[in-house]
């Protein structure tokens, strides 16, 4: 049985970071100090030791096959390694690496978002307060939202490059994100400031700039000032007074 396979979970080469800390007599780290950058090698290595010295599990939560005498296989490969100070020092080289290149993703915002609204013919659409663009609305006539409501909301989340990154939609019986609308809802800025103008019925496209979203955090698809375009409908409003 494999417990563990690096080439899922590690880099493009399948490496992981291992910490060369001694844990207990016979663990894995003095192996690989006995190594040499490319030796490839197999431990083995008492399993209920490293439960209960290196993950430190309480003796009655380790599993029940793990006794006294089982051992795990390691097969490794010693892809490379660095001293405490050549790592913080990779470490340092990598942060200003990643705040270089969101700079430069944060200066390209406003030309990219003109450029959107030019190419798509939205030139006549104005920010407002918040730098949100409406590009598009059909007015409902429905409750408007308040504080408390219960809002169930229908939308489609793209990139400006119209790459979806997200959608309410996931299939038969969950066609709409629900919402308990607060002002300290857990959403994005942006999502907050029009959800509390918006009513039933509305359905609207917008344009939210990285300020009012995820601003220099990234995720799955989204890179740092990352604009966001939703189209949304407000498919119902429910009040729980």
């Amino acid at each position: 049985s494999v417990y563990f396979d690096s080439h899922k979970r590690g880099d493009s080469l399948g490496a992981i970071f291992i910490p060369l800390r001694k844990a207990f007599k016979g663990c894995l780290e003095q192996g690989v100090m006995m190594m040499a950058k490319g030796d490839s090698a197999e431990f083995l290595i008492n399993a209920d030791s490293l439960y209960l010295k290196f993950f430190r599990y309480p003796a009655d939560k380790v599993p029940h096959y793990i006794t006294s005498t089982t051992t795990f296989t390691f097969a490794v490969k010693l892809v490379g390694f660095q001293t405490q100070r050549e790592m913080m020092a990779q470490r340092q080289a990598d942060i200003q690496k990643r705040n270089a290149a969101s700079l430069v993703l944060k200066a390209q915002e406003p030309p990219n978002i003109a450029a959107y609204l030019q190419k798509n013919n939205y030139t006549n659409a104005k920010a407002d307060e918040d730098s949100i663009f409406t590009l598009e609305a059909v007015k409902g006539k429905g409750k408007p939202i308040k504080e408390g409501d219960s809002v169930y909301v229908s939308y489609t989340g793209t990139l400006l490059s119209g790459t979806v990154f997200d959608q309410s939609n996931k299939g038969p019986g969950h066609t709409t994100l629900n919402i308990l609308y607060t002002q300290k809802a857990p959403l994005i800025k942006g999502w907050v400031h029009l959800l509390g103008k918006m009513r039933q019925g509305d359905k609207v496209k917008v344009l939210i700039p990285s300020a009012m979203a995820y601003g220099s955090q990234s995720g799955g698809v989204i890179q740092p000032y990352s604009t966001l375009v939703f189209d949304m409908e407000i498919v119902q409003v429910k009040s729980n007074k």
